[in-house]
């Protein structure tokens, strides 16, 4: 069974099974979609969702590259404010944020930066305002055509012409 297949039966079980969708969630052989389907869990479990979204962390730091790293956290932040968890999730946000400040070429920091941005807008605007500024900044137009197309949505984000990703269904 592929990594997506792992994390997809999790994503199935957290709906409704919180304890069995952890083991799985756990056991998932990828890091990228182990801090997925953790995040998964984190959002639906009864618990709290906290020592969740910290084994999803974990498991975002053991991805093999910075974007890795810090464009997987975006579902933990999302599931974290969803759960209303507001400041874990800025201070997740603001370690996902240093992390993607890092991470070359500046194509896929403008990609980092977009996910997490949309991950923002579930703790607040001005969240999301913050992390839009950092993309403008370390993300010149000039330097790619995905640096102009993130710089581009997220304003359109911004001026609620277009949604942000929905982390969770």
């Amino acid at each position: 069974m592929t990594a997506t297949e792992q994390r997809n039966q999790a994503i199935e079980l957290a709906k409704t099974d919180a304890r069995k969708a952890l083991a799985k969630a756990r056991s998932v052989s990828d890091p990228w979609f182990r801090a997925q389907a953790l995040s998964w869990v984190a959002r639906f479990t009864d618990a709290d969702p906290q020592p969740i979204a910290a084994q999803a962390a974990n498991a975002a730091a053991a991805c093999d590259d910075n974007y890795k790293r810090s464009a997987v956290r975006s579902w933990e932040i999302a599931a974290l404010a969803e759960r209303k968890c507001f400041g874990q999730a800025k201070i997740a946000l603001r370690d996902a944020v240093r992390t993607a400040r890092q991470v070359q070429p500046s194509a896929s920091r403008s990609e980092a930066l977009l996910l997490l941005m949309q991950a923002a807008f579930v703790i607040n605007r001005d969240e999301a305002v913050s992390v839009s500024a950092e993309l403008t900044q370390c993300c010149p137009i000039a330097d790619h055509w995905r640096c102009k197309r993130a710089i581009t949505n997220a304003s359109q984000m911004l001026e609620g012409e277009l949604e942000p990703r929905n982390f969770f269904w």
